[in-house]
């Protein structure tokens, strides 16, 4: 068997220097000067100088480097939407319209509307549906885009990814994104996409759009005001490096039990629940209210996983397919082919 490499390891609270390159990629993209920034970010050192040799930057420094090149720029939004900038200091305004609603269904209204005043175009709106499959029920957040947008489209999809990411913060769940679509054409450059998106990804769309499971729409917001202010000072590692939710939810939980290896067998039903250490009826339930079963549970962490090997240079899709669990290539290529209407190969 040849040696396949272990599964990536989580950031502990530092972020990879790739991460700080291209913020100040961005930055000198609108004629800013980089070594004022990092002035005024207290930064240490230049990450762009070819001796900077440091694998990983603080989340604090992370964050000031984000909200100086975000002042500068006089646009939260990084400067992704060049037509419809959002000023410095709305952020936190739509956080507190949203802090004092009851559920985040309605914070989410009031995040709508607020942006819809904000934006000259129309801005976003919730869709809640049950689908087909009667098991799975799923909110889709929408942002409808102009063709004129269409080179930008996928850093929009990665917006509502990270509004995501504040929401799953106020009412202290984790919220996987089950689907994405995207108003634009696939970028060259996946990085950001499969950063945000382990989930199928699908392009040219009338709009774009991430679906989640409805039951967080009926979730308490859980925070307050003196821990949103709190939050903004590390909202943009929080955000875009590492969500920061109270109480995962029981998927999250047995996501994490099972892993990114998947060449040992998975635990049955019966030994998750003593890994969870409550019963079958109780576990049951609880997947139920999220959405979903142990079963799909399994097929998206392989799922996920997939995609993310995929993008590794070096690994055959034979050796992806091992690391998933699968004996058979062409059983790995039926599966992923069911997952995201692709080929492995097309995929890659």
């Amino acid at each position: 068997m040849s040696k396949l490499p272990a599964p990536t390891q989580p950031y502990n609270e530092s972020v990879p220097i790739e991460f700080t390159r291209a913020l100040l990629v961005q930055a000198r993209a609108h004629g800013l000067e980089v070594a004022a920034i990092l002035h005024a970010a207290r930064f240490p050192f230049d990450p762009l100088t070819r001796g900077a040799q440091t694998a990983f930057v603080s989340r604090e420094q992370y964050s000031r480097l984000c909200t100086e090149l975000f002042r500068r720029l006089g646009d939260e939004s990084g400067g992704i939407m060049p037509d419809m900038p959002t000023p410095p200091g709305t952020m936190r305004l739509i956080a507190l319209s949203m802090l004092n609603s009851h559920t985040l269904a309605a914070a989410l209204k009031r995040a709508i509307e607020f942006n819809a005043v904000c934006r000259v175009r129309q801005g976003a709106q919730l869709v809640s549906r049950v689908e087909v499959d009667s098991e799975r029920k799923e909110a889709t957040l929408v942002y409808l885009g102009g063709d004129d947008q269409a080179t930008v489209q996928h850093s929009v999809m990665c917006g509502l990814a990270i509004w995501l990411r504040f929401c799953g913060w106020l009412i202290g769940q984790h919220i996987d994104i089950t689907a994405a679509c995207c108003a634009g054409p696939q970028p060259d450059f996946m990085a950001g996409i499969r950063h945000f998106f382990p989930c199928p990804v699908r392009y040219n769309r009338p709009v774009n759009s991430v679906s989640f499971s409805a039951r967080h729409l009926d979730a308490t917001i859980s925070r307050t005001q003196e821990q949103l202010e709190s939050f903004l000072k590390l909202a943009p590692y929080h955000l875009v490096i590492d969500p920061q939710a109270l109480t995962p939810g029981i998927t999250h939980r047995i996501r994490e039990i099972l892993g990114d290896d998947f060449r040992t067998q998975m635990p049955s039903f019966e030994e998750l629940t003593r890994l969870l250490n409550m019963s079958a009826r109780t576990l049951r339930r609880r997947l139920e209210r999220e959405g979903t079963s142990y079963q799909r549970v399994k097929d998206n962490a392989r799922r996920d996983v997939a995609i993310s090997l995929l993008s590794r240079r070096g690994l055959t899709v034979s050796e992806v397919a091992e690391l998933t669990g699968f004996s058979d290539p062409s059983a790995f290529h039926r599966s992923f082919k069911k997952w995201t209407g692709q080929s492995p190969g097309s995929y890659r």
